[in-house]
């Protein structure tokens, strides 16, 4: 990352900063952006790609005229490409506690925050303008929302991803709402969470523990809460936005290695939810059971709203994740990145 900043390639390990020289970010979608880009707009302009050929009237830029068509049809036409402008990304980050499970770079924040400075990055180095928004420790971080682009918006973003840390709770609920007002047309919006529970308030203690991890445990907040998550990603969409999700995961969420009769006691970091205690063999059953429930669910919510969705384990290598990202916002249709 020589031409980036160098706070923000502190954050991204070395095979991922080496990949950011080569790859670019591209979507499938037509952009609508106020300035000229590399991204393919729905309207007529500047650019490499062919649209169709008008009648030259008065006034036209007589270097737009098709010569090859003028010989073809005996009278002056143009040459009409299709547009390209910048495109707008916001990234919004989960911070709160539950993303600090795991250790150094396989820490589920880690991976998290790598990938956002990935992201920001590449857009910003080719000219697309980058907003940034990071929930935790009850708080909604929205200074640096409007996307912008440029040396100045690069370092800023490096900053406020250096100096995050996770800790507290993320208010997940109004955080799209308040995200939402104030994105341009067309923004493609980047949702970085672990999204195993929204509860976001201490509810009344069960009588009996529920399985550790995805569990509804204390009251139906985290239900309500995820719904009003998934409903805010529908309303994004509805506007014309583009939402990747990015559910960010540590392999002992995804396979809950403890086993026998092992006691376990899991604690919430959060202090939202009482602790529970159990053998590793009576919890892993359930635990998983309810785990595969609640990524099928998410699994169809995002699918019938027209959100890509893309698990990434925090252990798995994060030059070969964002390559397979990069490949599925190009509408690579093949490229999947899912737990293994």
């Amino acid at each position: 990352m020589a031409d980036g900043s160098s706070t923000l390639g502190a954050l991204v390990p070395a095979d991922l900063g080496e990949l950011l020289r080569t790859r670019v970010l591209q979507v499938r979608r037509p952009v609508l952006g106020r300035r000229h880009g590399r991204h393919a707009a729905r309207r007529v302009g500047l650019g490499l790609d062919f649209r169709d050929h008008r009648a030259y009237v008065p006034g036209d830029d007589p270097r737009q005229l098709d010569w090859r068509a003028v010989a073809r049809r005996d009278r002056l036409v143009l040459r009409q490409t299709e547009a390209e402008d910048e495109l707008s990304l916001v990234i919004v980050l989960d911070a709160g506690a539950n993303m600090a499970y795991g250790q150094g770079p396989h820490a589920k924040f880690a991976a998290a925050r790598a990938l956002a400075a990935a992201f920001a990055w590449t857009a910003i180095r080719q000219g697309d303008r980058v907003g940034l928004v990071i929930a935790r420790d009850g708080d909604i971080d929205t200074s640096l929302l409007r996307p912008a682009t440029g040396p100045d918006r690069l370092e800023a973003v490096a900053r406020s991803l250096g100096r995050s840390e996770p800790k507290g709770r993320a208010p997940m609920r109004g955080l799209l709402t308040r995200v939402a007002a104030r994105l341009p047309a067309r923004t493609v919006v980047l949702f970085v969470s672990d999204l195993l529970d929204a509860a976001t308030q201490v509810g009344t203690p069960p009588k009996t523990p529920s399985a550790p991890g995805v569990s509804p445990s204390t009251t139906d907040d985290a239900d309500e809460v995820q719904a009003e998550v998934l409903g805010g990603l529908a309303q994004l969409r509805a506007r014309g936005h583009d939402l990747v999700v990015l559910q960010t995961l540590h392999r002992d969420e995804v396979e809950f290695p403890w086993d026998g009769h092992r006691l376990l006691r899991f604690v919430d970091p959060r202090g939202l939810r009482v602790d529970i205690e159990g053998t590793a063999a009576s919890l892993r059953t359930r635990y998983l059971e309810r785990f595969e429930t609640h990524l099928r669910a998410l699994d169809s919510a995002c699918e019938a709203q027209g959100v890509m969705l893309a698990r990434v384990i925090s252990d798995e290598p994060l030059a070969r994740t964002f390559a397979t990202l990069l490949g599925r916002l190009a509408g690579d249709v093949d490229a999947e990145v899912v737990p293994r």
